[in-house]
């Protein structure tokens, strides 16, 4: 079961950031947070107003906000189509309908909109694999819906060139989430760690959040 067939240029909420990364608002104070890849969540945008030291990255940033907006609401009219086929694969639990997934993404992409217009130093332009930020430049990297997800469409190389270069500008990375689109943990996933394991300490973490089946799971890698 596939919904798409690669990366598209979504919105989600900043209340499923704070589920599926297992966040508290009071523990992100004095942060410096990245959100990367950051689409057109909404995240950015609400923590930047509540005061909080947060940027967003993208490889699409650069673009006008009318172009990121309207792409944005034809992927997510696009992602509410293929769900209302196959909604018996997912939990609608914190969506009770597809429809209340595209109002509430909908909203999320205008709340980026507005704030990519209005304050474009929040949002840089980069590539996961070689990201524009100095070492440590960052105390927590947020990592959604990208790297083992996307695995039958994302090698191998890919996945293992962007977790170093999280690692590298970040001291704590979360990824979420760590199933592919069938719900069953990416065949990287645990390849990579053991790999890798002289490179970072990881663990997993159970969230309240879960709408792809199997995937209530997050990732976290803290640099050795």
């Amino acid at each position: 079961m596939q919904v798409i067939e690669g990366p598209l240029f979504t919105a989600r909420t900043c209340q499923e950031y704070m589920k599926m990364f297992d966040l508290r608002i009071n523990e992100l104070k004095g942060l410096r947070i990245l959100d990367c890849p950051a689409g057109a969540s909404s995240f950015t945008p609400i923590m930047a107003k509540r005061g909080l030291d947060v940027r967003a990255c993208d490889i699409m940033y650069g673009e006008e906000a009318d172009t990121l907006g309207n792409m944005c609401r034809e992927h997510l009219m696009a992602l509410t189509d293929a769900l209302k086929r196959i909604r018996n694969h997912f939990v609608w639990r914190f969506y009770s309908s597809p429809e209340e997934m595209l109002e509430k993404r909908l909203n999320a992409c205008g709340c980026f909109e507005e704030s990519y217009r209005e304050h474009p130093e929040l949002y840089v332009r980069g590539d996961l694999r070689d990201l524009p930020f100095d070492d440590d430049e960052f105390d927590l990297l947020l990592s959604s819906h990208l790297l083992f997800i996307y695995d039958h469409r994302l090698d191998r190389e890919f996945h293992e060139r962007a977790i170093s270069e999280m690692i590298r500008v970040s001291s704590e990375v979360r990824i979420y989430p760590i199933v592919k689109e069938n719900g069953k943990l990416s065949d990287y996933a645990e390849g990579i760690l053991e790999d890798k394991r002289d490179e970072f300490d990881a663990f997993t973490v159970s969230v309240d959040y879960e709408f792809r089946r199997g995937g209530n799971m997050m990732l976290v890698l803290k640099g050795i």
